[in-house]
Parts: C-alpha cells; sequence; structure tokens
C-alpha cells in the first residue's frame, strides 16, 4: 500500500474553522468537553470556545448536559442519507415548499425521519421580515420537532414501544419512562387525529412550528414538511389559513411523489 503524505496546513488558513474542527475532533476522540479545558487545549480564549461550540450546538454536533459539559451531538458519526433518493425529494418537493413560503411568508422544511431521529433534507427561508433561518443538514430527535412528531403519530404501537421503551432505547439514551410514554402516544395520537403536530420551543428556543406528513410509497412515516415561525408570532400566525397552506402543498407533493 503505497504511504500517503501528510496534508500540509493551507497556505491562507482559516484559524476560526480549524479550532471549530479541532473541537470536533476533541468531541469524537474523548467524547466530552469543557469550555475552559478547550480553551486551554486549543490555546485560545474561553469566550472563543464558547462561541464555537454554541455553533456545533446550533447545527447538531454537541450538546450540553446537565453539568454544563458538552458531549457528542447526533450529527456525529451518522451515515449519510442516499444521495439519489434525497435528490429526488428535493427536486419533487421544491416547487411545492417555495409556493408555501410564498404564500406563507414563513420557513418551509423537508425533513425525513431516520428511527429517532429527522433530518432536514432542505429547507427554503422567506426573504421579507422576521423568519426562521435555515436548518438544512441539521439533525434532531423526531420528538422534538412537529415534522418528526407527526411522522411517528402513523408508527403503531409496537414500533413506538421499541423506539422509546427498548433495550435499544435505553443503549441509545431515548428512553421514556412509562409516564413519558403514555403521555406522549396521547400527544401523537392527537397529532394523527388533527392531521398535523406543533412543536413550541422544545428543538430551538424562539421557534415554533407546524408538521404535516406527506405519502410516500413507503406510507407516512418518512417525509414531512414544515413551517418554522419565530414564537413571538406564533398564536397569531397558526390558523386556518395556514394549515390549508400547509395542506395544499401536501397535496401537490403527494400527486408528484405518486407519479
Amino acid at each position: 500500500m503505497q504511504n500517503q503524505e501528510l496534508a500540509q496546513r493551507p497556505r491562507y488558513a482559516l484559524n476560526s474553522v480549524d479550532a471549530a474542527l479541532q473541537l470536533l475532533q476533541l468531541l469524537r476522540d474523548e467524547g466530552h468537553l469543557r469550555v475552559q479545558d478547550a480553551a486551554t487545549r486549543l490555546g485560545v480564549a474561553p469566550s472563543t470556545v464558547h462561541r464555537l461550540v454554541g455553533m456545533l450546538v446550533y447545527r447538531g454536533f454537541a450538546v450540553q448536559d446537565e453539568q454544563r459539559v458538552y458531549r457528542p451531538g447526533m450529527g456525529m458519526n451518522v451515515p449519510p442519507v442516499r444521495t439519489d433518493v434525497a435528490r429526488r425529494y428535493r427536486e419533487l418537493t421544491r416547487d411545492a415548499c417555495r409556493g408555501l413560503v410564498a404564500r406563507t411568508g414563513e420557513t418551509a422544511n423537508l425533513l425525513a425521519r431516520f428511527g429517532t431521529t429527522v433530518r432536514f433534507l432542505e429547507t427554503y427561508v422567506a426573504t421579507d421580515g422576521l423568519v426562521v433561518s435555515s436548518r438544512r443538514g441539521q439533525i434532531l430527535p423526531a420528538r422534538q420537532t412537529s415534522g418528526g412528531k407527526i411522522l411517528l403519530a402513523f408508527l403503531n404501537a409496537e414500533m413506538l414501544e421499541r423506539l422509546y421503551r427498548s433495550e435499544l432505547a435505553v443503549r441509545r439514551g431515548e428512553q421514556m419512562t412509562e409516564r413519558e410514554f403514555d403521555s406522549f402516544r396521547r400527544e401523537l395520537d392527537e397529532a394523527r387525529d388533527r392531521g398535523y403536530a406543533i412543536s413550541q420551543q422544545v428543538s430551538e428556543p424562539g421557534v415554533c412550528a407546524v408538521g404535516i406528513a406527506l405519502r410516500t410509497q413507503e406510507g407516512l412515516d418518512r417525509l414531512a414538511i414544515s413551517v418554522s415561525i419565530p414564537a413571538e408570532r406564533f398564536a397569531q400566525v397558526l390558523t386556518p389559513g395556514l394549515l390549508a397552506n400547509l395542506a395544499l402543498a401536501r397535496d401537490e407533493i403527494d400527486s408528484a411523489l405518486a407519479a
């Protein structure tokens, strides 16, 4: 096997990018980091580490536990999405999602569920006013997002038990207590009955969302679209008109997927 040469430091290196990548390496190799320790390791100010790790949390590569220690997030060590499938879904949903943004003035998202997580395959951001920024590429717990919850709502009881009440759930850190699980199932039942799910400042402070499932060949538990709205005006925006626009976009996409 031919030896590989060590990569040379780029001539025009971006120090902030390099520091962020080193933080990712620390999370990957050690499984945790504290701001002060990371600052010492990297030779930068704690305030710099705090800003950088804040972006890692925002993009799903890190989470902070109760002891204020940062640990790898769901965006670390995940398998890639099949490029051809993801591209097809983006192409088939693009026009409908852009139409949804134009009609509502809000940010629209295309999500896919993978087990207990959802991946944001695409985001379309409105150009005017106070809107939610792009989440493209982020991976979040399905139970924390509106799109994820409506997709979970169409799973049968046995599958939900496997995801959140099994030994596998324990190993993944996803286990719910019996009381939590019963409450969550009631929430999912209500979402399925009305046809949409709501998330209010759970996955991200200041952000609320409404999600609706898409009908793919696999069923109603794989793809969803959602509208993300700043929390300060969520109550005013969550109207029958918004829900009708979501339903219209869903019907347009369902027709495209069926064809």
